[in-house]
């Protein structure tokens, strides 16, 4: 949400906000982007698919996760393995 205004009366300080928007929407409705770049940003709007991105995430912090507690390590001249992390809780 956007603060739209903010007064005092002595003590007392009462704001008032905008609707609450995403930055998306405030984009659509800018007039410092072009019809071209709204229509563009419409169609890339229109492809994405919020729970394959999340799949997709979490996929690629596992890899991670998993890419860095499994390699080994050199610690003053040896290798050191990591410990595996804890079990998630259910």
């Amino acid at each position: 949400m956007k603060l739209l205004e903010k007064t005092r009366d002595g003590s007392k300080v009462t704001k008032k906000y905008d609707v609450a928007q995403t930055p998306y929407e405030r984009l659509l409705v800018s007039d410092k982007v072009s019809k071209q770049d709204k229509a563009k940003l419409r169609a890339e709007y229109d492809r994405l698919n919020p729970a394959q991105l999340k799949r997709n995430i979490e996929g690629l912090q596992n890899q991670l996760l998993k890419s860095v507690t499994q390699a080994p390590r050199k610690a003053k001249g040896r290798t050191v393995t990591t410990a595996s992390p804890p079990a998630p809780r259910p």
